[in-house]
């Protein structure tokens, strides 16, 4: 260890000046740090030392948090069995929209024709299944991709949860209870098929028992304070919709009341009078409540625009465990996309993570809060495991990155590198020699005027990013430079054109390796920006959109197989499935 070689100490100051490539042992920066810059009798203005304070407060590490659902139990074959066959038996059932079938709940049309696609014998001839030794798909005979019944068994499907009480977020249309007199109270429900006329749904079987509770609760208030809801005819009225999101660890409910008006105060006094309402009939139901102005004429819901949305009361975020290990929270906010099925979710989640390999360089697009991508990290952070060395996800939502950077926040530092990535940008490790030039700036910490040493400011090098844009424009701005795989969960409408196009490019052998679109050696218009890629996890949620984008990629240059498709009927009773596609580039 070496020692100081010279100190001057100047008369007119108490700082000590030596050559910023001297050395000192770690054990000289306390004493030195605690030596004032300023005479003894001054005394540190109050907003500088809360400063100081606040900047070296040390961080708890994360504590263990409950698990919601279990991988193994779930998907287990004779548990999904079991579930194939099991009865919703909904009051609602038939005069409802939103199931169509009371069991068998994994035989209905859109799985039908999932399994039809991918047995088909264009799919087949690019099926690694198919393929198996065989170098080039010239060698497939014809009798290999004929079959003589229409569903070969390629096309997996599970029930990721119980059929019943597995809806933890609905959205519910609101109508007058009576024609006669607007405040004579509310009704909530679906529309009914080809109408708007509100079908209401009080006891629906598929919802989570605390949403129901909600519903009756705005039922009895909105008729004892005299709620006017929307009226589309007139557009006159108050309330058009309302949201639930259950907290699946508390079972309170955040609520979302979208009200016909340009901003808050107009909601006035009419919101205020349903809100204490509420909270007086049901106090330990809600977890937040919240207010969207809506005045708009279309059918959406919802606007990004921040200037619609209040809280009310309550957290700004609902907090859901990641669905593998014991550490680390998702949150989100009603502006966030949050799926309807979390228990579902979060087994496909977990296959998602599986699929990944250990080590791997990951760019998630359309990634909402993280979930998928934070998933695998935990996943292969795990002990015996090899981690991801990145993950890079990306959405165009604004309102995104405060949920992820508050997920990453709760992940032990040994997962996310954050801590390890903080102090490298800050200072040398805490066992290696400090430069005098490092111990002069935490010596001078203190000043206003200094940088923020334990500012974490996120860079293309951290372990863990997250960028708002587009999916083609993350992938255009270098978000995909250097991964192996390519995690996609895009809206019901598929890939947009550009992220289809480049999936679809020949891999280019000119192409230098870079993670880093500053370090490509190659004009803009030739790069691949997927070159590295060699697996594409695609999880659709739209699937005549995924047979689309399937068809294209097969039949492109680029060289991709498919490995596997696995149906996870989310939302028991609709006919509706989600798909995990798994597609691996061989050249």
């Amino acid at each position: 260890m070496r020692l100081v070689s010279a100190i001057v100490l100047f008369p007119f100051t108490t700082r000590a000046f030596v050559p910023a490539t001297t050395h000192l042992p770690r054990a000289l920066v306390t004493p030195l740090q605690a030596r004032s810059t300023s005479s003894s009798s001054s005394k540190p203005d109050n907003k500088k030392r809360n400063k100081k304070k606040k900047a070296f407060r040390r961080v708890e590490p994360p504590k263990p948090r409950p698990r919601i659902t279990d991988y193994e139990e779930n998907r287990d074959p004779w548990v999904n069995d079991d579930r194939l066959d099991a009865p919703i038996n909904c009051e609602h059932f038939e005069t409802c929209p939103g199931c169509i079938v009371n069991a068998n709940v994994g035989n209905v049309d859109i799985v039908k024709s999932a399994k039809l696609f991918f047995s088909s014998a264009a799919v087949r001839k690019k099926r690694m299944d198919i393929m198996g030794g065989r170098k080039n798909q010239h060698d497939i005979r014809d009798e290999d991709v004929m079959v003589e019944e229409a569903d070969d068994g390629f096309y997996k499907v599970l029930i990721p949860s119980p059929v019943k009480q597995w809806r933890t977020q609905a959205k519910l249309a609101v109508a007058a209870k009576s024609s006669s007199w607007s405040r004579d109270g509310c009704d909530f429900g679906l529309y009914q098929r080809g109408t708007h006329k509100v079908l209401p749904i009080p006891s629906c079987e598929v919802h989570h028992p605390s949403i129901n509770k909600a519903v009756r609760a705005l039922e009895e208030a909105t008729a004892k304070v005299g709620t006017s809801a929307f009226d589309e005819n007139s557009s006159e009225g108050g309330l058009r919709y309302v949201q639930f999101q259950v907290e699946r660890t508390t079972g309170r409910i955040c609520l979302t009341l979208v009200w016909n008006a340009e901003a808050s105060k107009q909601a006035q006094p009419a919101l205020s009078r349903l809100t204490k309402e509420l909270q007086r009939l049901a106090p330990n139901l809600w977890h937040s409540m919240w207010l969207h102005c809506n005045d708009g004429a279309g059918n959406n819901i919802f606007s990004r625009n921040p200037n619609r949305w209040t809280r009310i009361s309550g957290p700004e975020f609902v907090r859901e465990p990641i669905p593998v290990g014991d550490m680390g929270w998702l949150y989100f906010t009603p502006m966030a996309f949050r799926q309807g099925n979390m228990d579902g979710f979060d087994i496909l989640a977990n296959d998602v993570a599986r699929a990944i390999p250990g080590g791997s360089r990951v760019c998630e697009l359309y990634a909402g809060v993280g979930l998928l991508g934070l998933t695998a990290l935990s996943y292969h952070a795990q002990e015996g495991k090899t981690p991801l060395v990145w993950l890079r996800c990306s959405d165009e939502n604004p309102a995104n990155p405060r949920c992820f950077k508050r997920s990453v926040d709760s992940l032990p530092f040994s997962i996310t590198d954050r801590g390890r990535r903080k102090r490298r940008h800050n200072s040398k490790k805490d066992d290696g020699p400090i430069t005098i030039g490092d111990l002069m700036q935490q010596m001078e910490a203190a000043d206003t005027s200094a940088p923020d040493l334990h500012a974490e400011e996120e860079t293309e090098q951290d372990k863990v990013t997250y960028k708002v844009a587009s999916a083609a424009k993350a992938l255009y701005d270098g978000q995909g430079l250097g991964a192996n795989v390519l995690v996609v969960d895009p809206p019901r409408k598929g890939l947009e054109d550009e992220v289809l196009i480049e999936l679809c490019k020949s891999v280019n052998s000119y192409q230098n390796f870079a993670e880093d679109k500053a370090m490509l050696m190659i004009p803009d218009h030739k790069v691949n920006w997927v070159n590295n890629i060699d697996t594409v996890i695609y999880v659709s949620c739209g699937f005549e959109a995924l047979a689309r984008d399937a068809e294209k990629m097969l039949s492109s240059q680029a060289g991709w197989m498919l490995e596997s498709a696995t149906g996870y009927v989310l939302f028991p009773g609709s006919d509706h499935v989600e798909t995990i596609a798994i597609f691996k580039r061989r050249l």
